[in-house]
């Protein structure tokens, strides 16, 4: 496959995950375009797609050698003339959009770069300047210490509230970290095992702040999501909002959703809305949060400075993601879209709210059945009788027998996951 030099733009995407692909699909599904996918290297998920070409640019860590790559790239696809052509620039991971927000000033170039300043980024995405934010502005969120590293860990009060969640402050550097037993996210019951674990993070090559927080009770289906879109004048535009009813619990991919609830909740898009615009931040965003049963208090956890690994939830509701970049940083000359009425609803201070219930999950069927035990799965079981649902994974647009294969033995690779690593009981 190669891009075509009719196309009127090109989207490049720094992953190789589901949220990559799903990204990719976008573009295709509104636009009938192919985008480049910068991967590591390949895998069944972007493999063998009529979405993405695939140009590989080796191990993502070494930052030099990515920025190279892309810079050639960018080179060999804006087509030479006195018109070039328009490339956007998208990253999957924190990682990726950290690395191109870092040498934005080499990458644009030739791309388009639809991502705030590194400084506004740094200010809301690392997790202890993000908590700090929360805590002026008034947004509930759970208890929270920040854990410096570099300091004795004997030095954090005595009176920490067990269990507690650990987590790196930085995500995009955690990826560095290398220690036996590291995890995603750690749960943390007692001080011996709150020591045992600062111990090796010193020891690991991880220097960033470390977070420790309350572990607010409640199983998968109490956490939230809510993702924006900001115009470039720092107006929110847009938010979709959901309720996860499973999530993945297998160490690599543990608390990635697995089937997320379309739905409103004015009070939680309202504190994220107002945080953003305090901000003045521009793009996607996306927040996670729980629902604590103890207050029936939403709390918010994180702001991610991107779309989310499964935000094809909104695109499944009818609000394609590709559409809003567009528009926004390429122009209204490479898209004509807009949001069918009846998608979304439009509050009292401007923003269009997703209003449309579905079903996105990666799962197949017969396997999420099993988790429907809840409120939020009482809502996907009705949504599943009424064909509501979508996997991002399942295109009819992808015909390569090898990718029906893979999307096949995907399927049964989730029952053994699931199996292995079950959901954790509220």
């Amino acid at each position: 496959m190669s891009i075509s030099d009719s196309q009127p733009f090109v989207p490049v995407i720094l992953g190789g995950d589901i949220g990559t692909y799903s990204l990719a699909r976008e573009f295709h599904e509104a636009y009938g375009i192919t985008s480049v996918g910068v991967p590591a290297g390949g895998n069944g998920v972007i493999d063998n797609s009529v979405a993405l070409e695939l140009r590989p640019a080796g191990s993502i860590l070494d930052e030099d050698r990515v920025v190279a790559h892309l810079l050639a790239l960018g080179k060999e696809l804006t087509n030479d003339g006195a018109n070039p052509r328009p490339l956007l620039l998208c990253g999957s991971l924190d990682l990726h959009v950290m690395l191109i927000t870092r040498r934005r000033a080499e990458l644009e170039a030739y791309f388009t770069i639809p991502y705030v300043p590194l400084e506004m980024m740094e200010q809301a995405a690392l997790k202890e300047n993000f908590y700090a934010l929360c805590t002026r502005l008034g947004i509930p969120h759970p208890f929270t210490v920040s854990y410096d590293p570099a300091t004795a860990p004997e030095l954090l009060p005595a009176d920490l509230p067990f269990p507690l969640i650990g987590k790196p402050s930085d995500s995009s550097t955690w990826i560095t970290a290398k220690f036996a037993g590291k995890q995603k996210i750690h749960t943390i019951n007692s001080r011996a095992e709150l020591m045992d674990l600062l111990g090796k993070i010193q020891t690991s090559g991880y220097a960033e702040p470390y977070i420790l927080q309350e572990l607010i009770p409640g199983g998968d289906s109490n956490m939230r999501l809510c993702t924006y879109f900001s115009s470039q004048d720092g107006t929110v535009q847009f938010a979709g909002y959901g309720e996860v009813v499973v999530e993945e619990h297998s160490p690599l991919v543990l608390g990635n959703s697995a089937a997320i609830v379309t739905a409103v909740d004015s009070e939680v898009i309202g504190h994220g809305r107002r945080l953003l615009e305090e901000l003045g931040w521009t793009g996607f965003s996306m927040f996670d949060a729980k629902l604590d049963p103890r207050d029936g208090v939403i709390k918010f956890f994180e702001l991610n400075p991107r779309l989310g690994r499964n935000h094809y939830y909104l695109t499944a509701a009818g609000a394609n993601a590709a559409c809003f970049y567009v528009r926004e940083y390429l122009g209204a000359e490479f898209d004509s879209t807009d949001l069918e009425p009846g998608i979304v609803r439009t509050d009292r201070h401007g923003v269009k709210v997703l209003a449309v219930e579905h079903l996105y999950t990666v799962l197949p069927h017969h396997l999420l059945r099993r988790f429907l035990d809840s409120e939020v799965g009482a809502k996907a079981a009705a949504l599943l009788k009424a064909g509501k649902v979508s996997n991002p994974l399942r295109y009819s647009a992808e015909k390569h027998p090898k990718r029906k294969l893979f999307v096949l033995l995907n399927s049964v690779n989730h029952y053994r996951k699931y199996k292995a690593f079950p959901p954790r009981t509220p």
